[in-house]
């Protein structure tokens, strides 16, 4: 039987598409999740939390230091993208909305070049090598360098445009759209150039984003893809490999229809799996991909987590491993951040099932 290995090895054995002591996992909720886990469990801290599930990544994030972000009287708030957004309650908790689109009022893409688009400098890398190095000194685990949410140049560009604006964009004025995603794209490349000099070896995974599919299929059609959005991420691809790094890619929905063109492009991790999108189906996209394309997510968040029980939970589970974790190439995580509905016993089900939970206050 092979002996227990280091997160970090862990994870590097599935990208090399070969099998190791089990399947590494991976974790990601939302605020109020984390908090209600931390109370099931008794653990208040978050890391601890991590070890004792036996989370096998990392996620750092630059902190940011750049001019003061606005506040507004009325609760909203602007980022660095001068994208404005408000915190809307539901049910669970809070999620910040989109109030202003700052690229709304744009008629000519000449206009872009004059907007202040925010600069790599404004993010502290050195304080991020600082935080990889802790992690270090308790175990190597994989890094994935994740550069914020949404960390896409389609999503971003929509964010500052507007979502009806940009698919009408994609049309009538495709210079508009096409000019924002490679400004998007610039400032990736340069925060990716000062991480990867700085960090170096440090960095497994390089994390980007972006949402091309809905529940019933894409949301745009593959031709557009390919002439505005594809040529930023295969740049920004072609980077991160010359830099000695991997690409993980997320999108939600039903992306079969672009997984081929994504490998083509350069995408080494497809990120999340929503399994249960139109088109999404394990077996096949394995059978189909598993020897040129390593797998991330599959755990549904829509409805087993939330709604299964802890066995329909294992059972789950154990498919996903079978099917994707044979021959390497998967790592087990849930297909979304966990949202707050899920009952705390389901989310520990999944790790006991994988064979990672740990003694609180364990080790590897």
């Amino acid at each position: 039987m092979m002996d227990e290995l280091t997160p970090r090895e862990r994870v590097l054995l599935a990208l090399s598409h070969q099998e190791a002591d089990r399947v590494p996992v991976d974790f990601h909720a939302t605020p109020e999740t984390w908090a209600q886990l931390k109370k099931h469990l008794g653990i208040h801290d978050t890391e601890a939390v991590r070890r004792y599930l036996g989370i096998d990544l990392r996620c750092p994030r630059p902190p940011y230091v750049g001019p003061p972000l606005p506040h507004h009287a009325d609760g909203s708030w602007t980022d660095a993208w001068g994208v404005c957004r408000r915190p809307v309650r539901y049910e669970g908790g809070t999620y910040d909305e989109i109030v202003r689109n700052p690229l709304a009022g744009v008629k000519d893409a000449n206009e872009l070049a004059d907007y202040p688009w925010p600069q790599p400098k404004w993010w502290d890398v050195d304080a991020q090598v600082e935080q990889i190095r802790a992690w270090d000194a308790d175990m190597p685990y994989a890094i994935v360098q994740d550069f914020g949410d949404p960390g896409g140049v389609f999503e971003i560009a929509w964010y500052m445009r507007g979502m009806e604006q940009f698919f009408v964009d994609t049309i009538r004025h495709p210079d508009i759209a096409y000019e924002i995603m490679r400004h998007v794209a610039d400032f990736y490349m340069g925060m990716l150039e000062r991480v990867m000099a700085t960090c170096g070896d440090g960095i497994d995974l390089v994390w980007t984003s972006d949402d091309m599919g809905g529940q019933h299929g894409l949301l745009l059609s593959k031709r557009t893809w390919r002439d505005l959005i594809a040529p930023h991420h295969e740049r920004l691809n072609r980077r991160i490999h010359e830099l000695g790094s991997r690409v993980m890619y997320h999108s939600c929905g039903d992306v079969r229809p672009l997984i081929g063109d994504l490998i083509e492009i350069g995408m080494d991790v497809l990120d999340v799996l929503q399994f249960s999108a139109d088109g999404m189906e394990p077996q096949e996209i394995k059978a189909t991909f598993g020897d040129r394309l390593c797998f991330h997510g599959g755990i549904d968040v829509q409805t087993t987590l939330p709604f299964g029980t802890e066995e329909e939970v294992r059972q789950v589970v154990r498919e996903r491993i079978k099917v994707l974790g044979q021959g390497g190439g998967y790592i087990l995580t849930p297909s979304h951040s966990v949202q707050v509905d899920t009952p705390p016993e389901n989310i520990v089900a999944v790790y006991a099932e994988a064979g990672s939970l740990r003694p609180l206050g364990g080790g590897v």
